[in-house]
């Protein structure tokens, strides 16, 4: 895991990349996205990003897992991949 900082912008929707696993928050209010490529973002707003802030680079999914269970995120969604003309 590489960590990014100081913290980058990304516009959303994401180029040549897709959310794979989203971590919530008890509240549903906040959450951490990691990527099919491996970057560990936080979207803003939650639902319906319109940027991102990049946290980290090359990330696995056990360190993403870690990082959002730390951070309070404990809620794991597996979001299935977007194929087709919507993609």
């Amino acid at each position: 895991m590489r960590e990014v900082d100081p913290a980058i912008a990304i516009r959303a929707p994401l180029r040549n990349d897709n959310e794979y696993r989203r971590w919530y928050s008890d509240d549903g209010e906040g959450c951490v996205v990691l990527t099919a490529r491996g970057r560990l973002l936080e979207p803003h707003p939650t639902f319906g990003p319109e940027d991102y802030r990049l946290l980290a680079r090359q990330v696995s999914f056990r360190e993403a897992d870690a990082y959002a269970r730390a951070q309070g995120f404990t809620h794991l969604r597996t979001l299935e991949p977007r194929t087709g003309a919507d993609s």
